[in-house]
C-alpha cells in the first residue's frame, strides 16, 4: 500500500517541555489508523502537527510524499483542502442550522452556486443518517447527531484524508457504536484513509486496522490490531488486558 502520511523523528516541544521526542509513524492509503496512549502522551499534540495546527521543533511531516513543514501558506492550502476534520467538540456554529454549517466549505472554497450546495449538504445529511437536520440548529440535537452532522461538515469536500481527535467522545457505548459503524461505511464508500485518536477500547476493535501506541512522547507499538493485541509491551498488554492505563 501507499503511504499518504510519513511522520519521521518528530519533536513537538513546548518552551522547555518536550511533548513528542523523535516521533515515527506512517498512514496507509484507504486504512484506519488508530493513535492512542495515555492522557497527556501526545496523540492530539501527533494530530495537530500532521495538519499544521503546530509546527514541529525539527522531524519531517510529509503527506502524498511531500514535506508540509516548509511550505508557505498558499502551498500548504493546497493540501489542507483535501483533509477532512472531524474535532473533538464537533465544534458546530450554534448561531446557524445544520445545513449552513455544513456549507461553510464549500462556500470558502468554491464558486458553486447556493443550489448546488444544498444539493450537496443534503446528500451528506443523507450519508450520516441525517436527512431531516437541516434546518434545525445544533443545540436541538443529540450528541450522537451533533457529532454525525461535524461529520458531514468534514467530509463535504470528498477529502481523501479524514482525522477525528475523539470521535466516540462523552457518547454512550450504543451511540459510540453507531457513530464506529458509520465511519467504516464512509470508507468503504468514499475510499477514505481515517486517521482517528482515541482510547475507546470497544471502538479500536471494531474500526482499527493499525494502531500508532504513545507513551510519554515515544511511540512505543507501530502497526497492526492484531499485533498490538501480542505485542510482549507492558503498557500496550496492559491496555488491552484492562481497557485502560
Amino acid at each position: 500500500m501507499t503511504n499518504v502520511i510519513e511522520v519521521k523523528n518528530l519533536v513537538a516541544q513546548f518552551n522547555e517541555h518536550v511533548v513528542l521526542d523523535g516521533v515515527s509513524m506512517d498512514v496507509r492509503s484507504n486504512e484506519i489508523m488508530v493513535i492512542l496512549g495515555s492522557s497527556g502522551c501526545g496523540k492530539t499534540t501527533l494530530l495537530k502537527h500532521i495538519i499544521r495546527l503546530y509546527f514541529p521543533a525539527s522531524g519531517s511531516i510529509k503527506v502524498f510524499g511531500r514535506e508540509i513543514t516548509v511550505m508557505d501558506e498558499d502551498e500548504f492550502n493546497e493540501i489542507a483542502i483535501q483533509f477532512g476534520v472531524l474535532f473533538q467538540n464537533g465544534a458546530l456554529l450554534n448561531s446557524v442550522t445544520v445545513g449552513d454549517n455544513i456549507s461553510i466549505p464549500l462556500q470558502q472554497h468554491t464558486n458553486l452556486p447556493a443550489t448546488v450546495i444544498e444539493r450537496i449538504v443534503r446528500m451528506k445529511l443523507h450519508l450520516v443518517e441525517l436527512d431531516n437536520a437541516y434546518h434545525l440548529f445544533p443545540n436541538e440535537l443529540s450528541g450522537g447527531m451533533r457529532k454525525r452532522a461535524a461529520l458531514a461538515r468534514a467530509m463535504v469536500m470528498d477529502p481523501p484524508i479524514l482525522f477525528c481527535d475523539e470521535p466516540s467522545a462523552g457518547l454512550d457505548p450504543v451511540t459510540s457504536a453507531s457513530l464506529d459503524d458509520l465511519i467504516l461505511k464512509l470508507k468503504s464508500l468514499l475510499g477514505m484513509t481515517i486517521v482517528i485518536v482515541t482510547h475507546e477500547l470497544a471502538s479500536i476493535h471494531r474500526i482499527a486496522n493499525r494502531l500508532t501506541f504513545l507513551h510519554d512522547g515515544l511511540v512505543l507499538f507501530h502497526g497492526s490490531l492484531n499485533d498490538a493485541k501480542n505485542s510482549g509491551i507492558p503498557q500496550v498488554d496492559n491496555f488491552f488486558s484492562k481497557g485502560r492505563f
